[in-house]
C-alpha cells in the first residue's frame, strides 16, 4: 500500500526525443503551453488593482489573442502576489504574446513590479485528469461548482530518467481523474525540459479542498518520493473576471 501511495504522484509525462510512442507526442493536445505569470504591487491599492483587471480583461476574451485558449487571473493576498495562468495552443503563440505590445504595456506599468514568467508544455495524460484547457467545460457565469482556487506545484528529478518519469506518470494519472479527489476539477500535468522542472496546475472548487489535498496521504507520498525533489507549492484565489477570459473550469 505504501508503494502505491508513493507512486501516486503529481507527475508530468515527458519522454525522450526519439521516434517512439510516448505521452508527449501521442496526441495533438501536447502542443498546448502553460504560461504562469506573477508580479507584486507597488504603491497601488487592492481596489485600484481590481479596477485595472476589470478594465483590461476584455483584451483576453476568446478570439482577442492568437492562440490564447484562456487566462485565469490569480492572486494571493497574504503574500501580495498576483498574476495569471495562460493556456496557449502552441509555443509560437506564447512567444508572439510575450513580444506583443500588450505584454510590453503590462510589464511597463509602474505599479506592477517583480514579474516572473514560466512556460511549460502540457502532457497528453492531462486529458485523463481533465487538465487539457481546450477540452474542459468552462464556466460562463459564477457557479458553486466552478473553480475558486488554483494550486501550482513544481519539482525537479533526482536520479530519475525522463523515461522512468514518463512511465510513472502514465501509471498514476488515473488517481487524478474527475471524482477521485474531493473538490478537484482538473489537473494539468506540466513540464519544462530545458529547465528540468515538472509539476502540475490544479483547479479546486474551494480552499478547504486544497488544504485537505495538501494534508492527505496521497500528497505526503508525493513529497516523500526519493526521486522528486525541491518541491514548491503556491496557492492562489481565482478572480471572478476570469470567466470573461475563459479561465474558470467547472465540473
Amino acid at each position: 500500500m505504501r508503494n502505491i501511495i508513493l507512486c501516486c504522484l503529481l507527475l508530468i509525462v515527458f519522454g525522450c526525443k526519439e521516434k517512439r510512442e510516448n505521452p508527449i507526442t501521442d496526441t495533438s493536445s501536447t502542443q498546448i503551453q502553460v504560461l504562469v505569470v506573477t508580479y507584486e504591487l507597488q504603491e497601488m491599492t487592492l481596489e485600484a488593482h481590481a479596477q485595472l483587471g476589470s478594465d483590461v480583461v476584455s483584451n483576453f476574451a476568446p478570439g482577442k489573442i492568437n492562440g490564447l485558449i484562456g487566462k485565469t487571473f490569480i492572486g494571493n493576498l497574504e503574500k501580495g502576489v498576483f498574476g495569471g495562468v495562460y493556456y496557449f495552443s502552441d509555443q509560437v503563440s506564447v512567444k508572439a504574446y510575450l513580444d506583443s505590445e500588450l505584454w510590453k504595456g503590462i510589464v511597463a506599468h509602474p505599479n506592477l513590479v517583480n514579474f516572473t514568467t514560466e512556460t511549460y508544455s502540457v502532457a497528453s495524460i492531462s486529458e485523463t485528469s481533465n487538465g487539457v484547457a481546450d477540452k474542459r467545460k468552462m464556466a460562463n457565469e459564477e457557479a458553486a461548482n466552478a473553480a475558486n482556487q488554483l494550486l501550482v506545484v513544481n519539482y525537479e528529478l533526482q536520479e530519475m530518467s525522463l523515461e522512468a518519469h514518463a512511465q510513472l506518470g502514465s501509471d498514476v494519472v488515473s488517481n487524478f481523474a474527475p471524482g477521485k479527489i474531493n473538490g478537484l476539477i482538473g489537473k494539468t500535468f506540466i513540464g519544462n525540459l530545458e529547465k528540468g522542472v515538472f509539476g502540475g496546475v490544479y483547479y479546486f472548487t474551494d480552499q478547504v479542498s486544497v488544504e485537505a489535498y495538501l494534508d492527505s496521504e496521497l500528497w505526503s507520498g508525493i513529497v516523500a518520493h526519493p526521486n522528486l525533489v525541491n518541491f514548491k507549492t503556491e496557492t492562489y484565489m481565482i478572480a471572478p473576471i476570469s470567466i470573461i477570459s475563459n479561465g474558470v473550469p467547472t465540473l
